[in-house]
């Protein structure tokens, strides 16, 4: 049997062994490929990219769709020993000349050499096209011979960008070993083979589109059906009929997908579906609500959904994607903590279920083989059980730095650890995250997490679920004081009022701190990454500059020098 040396000869050999290949769900209908159609098709792709003049090592943008054109492009860089450099694309209203101005900074930022993108869009990106080339996806073909991938495991493979939530996008450069690592690490955990059918939306621009779906699907053998995040967000119903007509029994997305999924299932639009194939449906990229969890078993209950489906996962692109995963096959497991011992003394103490104190958070499971993870005290010894701390991980699949930024590589990467950034603690072997680092909220002495307030101000009626960010700002007399923005549908400015006053009420009688101020925008305007994380560093610049397109306010505004 052939050693696998690079991502893809692991495709390939994975493919070889699927029993449908790779299925993708367009609006005119499925595309599929067979899997010797789909190993044809790639090497024809890579030695389109030879003869436009890509060589082994070269970077290429790839206009990450889910389309056809994508995905060989990214098979093809790794056929061909090419660096493959994921490009988003907006899920909202932008700029055009600011997204393509984006682009154009991360392709030089890397050297690329070219940029792969549908034909049909080159006319509107030319203007980007100064010092790599413009290649039509679709023309990308060529027939002959095409020569092994010279590729090794200590090559790099993909420049994968973070999502920019925190702070300014970086290129996250991932060797073939590292990815490898990866996809292996998550088939063994997860155990699938030729007879799992994978269904994803995700984005083959976010880490766990392209590497948690994409490369394990098929290099784990699975048949892999696709459609894109475009048609998820205008109807999440697909996803769900997804998974039923083609028998999924893998799935997954972030924790809002679950809760626009519950919607689904109980606003009478579900007739017909059937959810019992499923086994996992993994829930990860981000802060994950056990509420959600629980709606969704209910609600998916009546259609076939098992209660051990809902599977909870922590990982980041610099550690190529995977860290932590329960026990499948398990109901996912929520520890109830007391709040206060949290905030106050940075121990996550057992309380019941249901009190005034309580907080709710999902057990994320423990590190993947190859992966070793530890939580840190601030002054970098390894925290006691049950002790909050700073989440440090390494292993095979780590990152090997930020491209072009070794001060950032530094700070990340200290003493072969990967210092993540996020808050969490151990608990019988398995971790359970708190909140960032970054985002932390000091009021009154108490270290306030603004997950907790997001989610309880989402559900106050009037406000959209899985759009409310909460940040402080420091006055002028060196105060932190707490802000809430948050989406609403309500047009009428006297009910948009009531609803913020209602969510301030709310915070303060669960959270026990007094919102400052809570600013409702409409639908659609919160900033939001590519992925749709919620980028609270920009919404509190924005706030801070008054360019919110406020629906109503509740309380007293926090700009520096009135406060």
């Amino acid at each position: 049997m052939r050693k696998i040396g690079n991502v893809w000869q692991g495709i390939e050999a994975g493919v070889s062994r699927s029993r449908r290949g790779l299925i993708i769900l367009e609006e005119e209908g499925e595309r599929v490929y067979r899997p010797r159609e789909l190993i044809a098709a790639a090497r024809r792709t890579a030695r389109g990219l030879a003869k436009a003049g890509v060589g082994p090592g070269d970077r290429v943008g790839i206009m990450a769709q889910t389309t056809p054109g994508s995905v060989l492009t990214f098979l093809g860089c790794w056929a061909l020993g090419a660096v493959a450099v994921p490009l988003p694309l907006p899920m909202r209203a932008v700029d055009p000349h600011s997204f393509m101005e984006q682009s154009r900074r991360r392709l030089e930022k890397v050297g690329a050499e070219a940029l792969a993108l549908p034909g049909d869009f080159i006319p509107m990106v030319e203007e980007m096209g100064e010092g790599f080339r413009l290649l039509a996806m679709e023309e990308l073909k060529a027939r002959g011979d095409l020569p092994p991938s010279p590729a090794s495991r200590d090559d790099v493979a993909l420049v994968q960008f973070t999502s920019g939530s925190t702070s300014e996008p970086r290129g996250v450069i991932l060797t073939h070993g590292n990815v490898l690592a990866n996809a292996a690490a998550i088939a063994e955990k997860v155990g699938v083979n030729s007879r799992d059918t994978v269904v994803s939306w995700m984005p083959l621009y976010h880490d766990m589109g392209l590497i948690g779906f994409l490369v394990t699907a098929l290099s784990a053998s699975c048949t892999l059906v696709l459609m894109s995040p475009q048609r998820f967000v205008a109807d999440p119903s697909l996803w769900l009929r997804a998974v039923s007509e083609h028998r999924a029994t893998i799935t997954g997305g972030p924790n809002f997908a679950f809760a626009l999924s519950t919607r689904v299932l109980r606003s009478g639009r579900a007739e017909g579906l059937d959810l019992s194939s499923l086994r996992l449906a993994l829930n990860g990229a981000e802060p994950i609500d056990p509420a959600v969890l629980d709606d969704f078993v209910a609600a998916g209950a009546p259609y076939g959904l098992r209660p051990e489906v809902p599977y909870p996962v922590y990982g980041l692109a610099e550690a190529t994607l995977a860290v932590t995963f329960p026990e499948p096959g398990r109901n996912y497991h929520v520890d109830h903590v007391s709040r206060r011992a949290i905030e106050d003394e940075g121990v996550a103490v057992p309380c019941e279920p249901g009190s005034a104190d309580a907080r709710g958070l999902v057990s994320l499971g423990a590190p993947l083989s190859g992966l070793e993870l530890r939580v840190n005290r601030d002054d970098g010894s390894p925290a006691a059980e049950r002790e909050v701390g700073e989440v440090c991980v390494r292993g095979a699949s780590l990152m090997q730095g930020y491209w072009g930024d070794a001060a950032a590589t530094a700070e990340a990467l200290r003493g072969g650890w990967l210092h993540t950034g996020d808050l969490g603690y151990l608990a019988g072997g398995e971790l359970h995250l708190v909140g960032r680092i970054k985002d932390m909220v000091i009021i009154g002495g108490r270290n306030l997490f603004p997950e907790d307030v997001e989610r309880c101000a989402e559900r106050v009626e009037g406000v959209r679920k899985g759009n409310a960010v909460a940040f402080g700002i420091t006055t002028s007399r060196g105060r932190e004081r707490l802000v809430l923005v948050g989406e609403t549908r309500l047009s009428c400015p006297h009910a948009a009022r009531e609803t913020a006053q209602a969510v301030s009420s709310a915070v303060r009688e669960e959270i026990g701190v007094p919102v400052r101020e809570v600013v409702l925008v409409p639908a659609g305007t919160l900033p939001k990454t590519s992925s749709g994380k919620k980028r609270r560093f920009l919404c509190r610049d924005l706030y801070v500059s008054e360019k919110l397109a406020v629906v109503a306010r509740s309380g007293a505004s926090v700009i520096a020098g009135r406060g």
